[in-house]
């Protein structure tokens, strides 16, 4: 699993890491914060801005399965909905 980031965020904030993912390809990728008490979501780009993955149910964590159809540039997107938290970002093929 490779790691695309890391970061800080509290209610409200969103941070962005942006990613090239290969067409053809299943990628599961994760959000992991340090806290259990936040909510943090996950939102996925495509290169024309359209969302072509979501979590963001109540959960601390966040996930997202992509099969993108080409190959290009992707937008990854974490939110805070509630609480402060370091995270780590991955991308797994």
């Amino acid at each position: 699993m490779a790691l695309v980031g890391t970061g800080l965020i509290g209610p409200g904030a969103a941070e962005y890491f942006d990613v090239v993912l290969r067409g053809g390809h299943h990628y599961s990728v994760y959000v992991r914060p340090s806290e259990p008490g936040v909510d943090f979501d996950l939102y996925v780009y495509d290169e024309r801005g359209n969302v072509v993955g979501v979590d963001a149910d109540t959960s601390p964590d966040a996930y997202c399965a992509l099969n993108p159809a080409w190959t290009g540039p992707f937008r990854l997107e974490v939110r805070s909905h509630r609480g402060m938290s370091d995270y780590q970002i991955l991308v797994q093929e």
